[in-house]
């Protein structure tokens, strides 16, 4: 075998798995997913996690993806979970049956694919998912992201650990090139399946991976990349520290998914440090798949730093500021959104921004709080409890729920006799879980309501 693709040792393995997150190493024992297309890759992580969770004591499945974009797709899916379990590995077969668009498929057909398995890892309780993203992997993401004038977060590539809505993510094979994950497959005598789609070159990635012989003669090969990207990953892993650490001393965010921050505070952060601040908590709060566009994110950071505005709206949150309070950022009351059915023993994700499980035995809604709640709210406050103090536009954006009886319950305004355990033992679970990654911990630390401020 050529030298540099040897296979992957297990005690190999076992040191990229601390790389990924050092606590891995002495886990108690629980599951584990991974996500396998098919591909060498993904079947070569297989392979090795099955093995470290047989000696680490943890129970392992497989998530395989059928997106339906091809006619073999379902076949092919099914020959997998066939390969599996002839090696006794448990597989599951996720289906992406959602309405397919017309334009950007292969980015929509990620997200959904990523989506299927973080929903499937969060049913499952399971301790992570990993994903084989490799050196090739992400020496492409380096060079697409500097097609887009990407800034130093999105050229530190790909991140090795990610934790997204609660789900940890892990990527151990980030350093090695797929070479070697094809001789790990070819060693355990294990096929694989080739995806045409890797060939069409209407995908911008197929286009970045077979120029890839132009980049490397001009000495940009992907192990040159994944030390640039090394590079600002350490840069971004000092900001988002020095971000965690303002928020903790100087923010109020509240586990209900809004926060409270001392402009004086903000504005003596450097601009590139406020600005990857404000784009986090927006897109935390706001629930949204991508962060807010840099123009529109420097004009905010402009009328925070000189105090010139009182409020306005962006990326689907509302900003304000008050002369007791601060600066104010919460969910826009989402338009449009109307009440989901909630079946008995069911979870949903709700508006991007909130798990909830619904462990009643009989079926509910889930809405947003309306006027008409807000008047049963306060027919049921509790004696002697003081009035409800958020501002009206934040009680408006966050779910409640409604049974079959007519009953609301409503376990985040705890001024009422609404809350979980008074009403239905505790079978109603809300949680704020914001799919950004670094912003989502913060909002773990509860914070007492901030009083009196106005919209």
């Amino acid at each position: 075998m050529p030298v540099g693709t040897d296979p992957v040792g297990e005690e190999e393995f076992r040191q990229l798995i601390n790389a990924a997150d050092a606590t891995l190493t002495d886990a108690p024992p629980s599951l584990f997913l991974a996500g396998v297309s098919g591909g060498a890759d993904s079947l070569a992580l297989c392979l090795l996690l099955d093995r470290w969770c047989s000696v680490a004591g943890h129970r392992f499945c497989a998530l395989i993806v059928d997106h339906g974009l091809r006619p073999e797709a379902a076949a092919e899916a099914a020959r997998v979970s066939r390969w599996l379990k002839a090696r006794g590995i448990a597989s599951e077969i996720l289906h992406w049956s959602a309405r397919k668009p017309a334009a950007g498929l292969q980015a929509a057909a990620r997200a959904a694919r990523f989506s299927l398995m973080t929903d499937r890892a969060r049913e499952r309780g399971a301790g992570g998912l990993f994903l084989a993203h490799h050196l090739e992997d992400q020496a492409e993401t380096m060079i697409m992201r500097l097609g887009r004038d990407s800034g130093p977060d999105g050229l530190a590539g790909i991140r090795m650990r990610q934790l997204h809505a609660g789900v940890p993510v892990f990527r151990p094979l980030l350093g090695l090139p797929p070479e070697r994950l094809r001789a790990h497959c070819l060693a355990n005598a294990q096929a694989w399946i080739e995806d045409p789609s890797n060939r069409d070159r209407r995908f911008e990635r197929v286009r970045v991976r077979q120029e890839a012989a132009g980049r490397q003669a001009a000495g940009l090969d992907a192990s040159a990349l994944h030390r640039v990207a090394s590079v600002f990953a350490r840069l971004r892993d000092w900001s988002d520290g020095t971000l965690a650490a303002f928020l903790r001393e100087t923010g109020q965010l509240d586990p209900r998914g809004f926060a409270c921050l001392d402009p004086d505070a903000l504005a003596e952060l450097s601009a590139p440090l406020r600005r990857k601040l404000l784009s986090g908590l927006l897109q935390s709060i706001g629930g949204g798949d991508y962060p807010p566009r840099s123009e529109s994110l420097a004009r905010l950071d402009d009328r925070v730093a000189d105090g010139r505005f009182s409020r306005l709206t962006l990326a689907g949150c509302l900003v304000w500021k008050t002369d007791r309070e601060g600066l104010w950022i919460a969910r826009e009351t989402p338009r449009g959104t109307r009440p989901r059915f909630l079946a008995a023993g069911a979870a949903t994700r709700w508006d991007g921004r909130f798990d909830i499980a619904w462990l009643a035995d009989r079926p509910a809604w889930v809405h947003m709080l309306t006027r008409e709640g807000e008047r049963r709210l306060r027919r049921l406050r509790h004696p002697g409890r003081p009035a409800a103090v958020l501002p009206a536009c934040i009680r408006s954006s966050l779910p409640a729920v409604t049974d079959l009886d007519g009953r609301l319950i409503a376990p985040h305004f705890p001024e009422s006799r609404t809350s979980v355990a008074q009403s239905v033992d505790g079978r109603l679970q809300i949680e704020f879980r914001p799919a950004v990654p670094w912003v989502a911990d913060a909002f773990r630390v509860s914070r007492d309501d901030r009083a009196g401020a106005k919209v």
